[in-house]
């Protein structure tokens, strides 16, 4: 299930001279750090998400998985957590991968919601991370903490890649909103390397665009910084990028752009 709805968070400063205690606390502000990129696995792996009710209040959330194409795929769980406690919810990557080195992009998704004997809307304090695990040896490769939201443009620091690997850049576009922008990548002069890919993703959906160390390595053992750049001119495109090993489809690294915190008047939480 995709989040419902985009808001843009403005940051109210408000003093304790001017309003009484009871007022400042009346309505405190959740955590829900709980969104995630498109996040790819292979056979032999697993992703798994794990959730947990900060203290001291308790957690009440949906959590599920979908493809990119904004369908649900696997299971799903609903939650109801109090504080200190938490849950899991995974889907095998032998489940969707036909074979060994085929990679399929999955989006975690928690949902909060309110607890349904609940007559008010307390604190629903939310805190999710994703693992990618080894099926066999149970070895975690990737942690990906859950965020509030991230910048509207996706700003992206570089990173190395060597002729056995390939870099993937992935957005996907959240209800209500589109992604429509380009995807490309720059080396370590500016310089755009291999083409570049425009997207015009309609609410919910996702895509992928690899950029192979080939392109930019012609050696064994040498490695090329390289930056991938989201350039978007509507909505917006949550992205990630990951380095994955050519042939074995494994993530070596996974990288998304800085979260926003939830004061961030630039921030788009979800």
């Amino acid at each position: 299930m995709l989040k419902q709805g985009w808001m843009t968070v403005i940051c109210f400063c408000v003093f304790g001279a001017i309003l009484p205690a009871a007022a400042q606390t009346a309505n405190p502000v959740a955590i829900n750090a709980t969104n995630f990129a498109m996040i790819g696995i292979t056979r032999g792996q697993t992703l798994q998400i794990n959730v947990v009710a900060f203290p001291p209040d308790p957690c009440f959330a949906q959590l599920g998985f979908q493809d990119s194409n904004g369908n649900p795929i696997g299971a799903t769980s609903t939650v109801a957590l109090q504080a200190g406690e938490s849950a899991s919810l995974s889907i095998n990557g032998n489940t969707l991968a036909g074979s060994v080195g085929q990679r399929v992009e999955v989006l975690p998704t928690v949902v909060p919601t309110v607890a349904v004997s609940s007559t008010a809307t307390p604190p629903n304090q939310c805190v999710a991370s994703a693992e990618i695990i080894d099926n066999v040896l149970g070895v975690t490769s990737v942690l990906i903490p859950g965020s509030t939201g991230w910048p509207p443009t996706p700003i992206f620091g570089a990173l190395g890649v060597t002729e056995l690997e390939t870099v993937r850049l992935n957005v996907v576009a959240f209800p209500p909103d589109p992604c429509i922008g380009q995807l490309s990548f720059v080396n370590s002069e500016g310089i755009q390397v291999g083409n570049a890919m425009p997207v015009q993703l309609a609410p919910g959906r996702a895509v992928s665009f690899d950029l192979p160390g080939s392109t930019v390595v012609t050696k064994l053992g040498q490695r090329e910084e390289v930056r991938p750049v989201v350039t978007s001119s509507s909505g917006v495109c949550v992205a990630s990028a990951e380095v994955y090993a050519n042939g074995l489809g494994i993530t070596v690294v996974y990288f998304s752009p800085n979260p926003c915190s939830q004061l961030n008047a630039s921030c788009a939480v979800f």
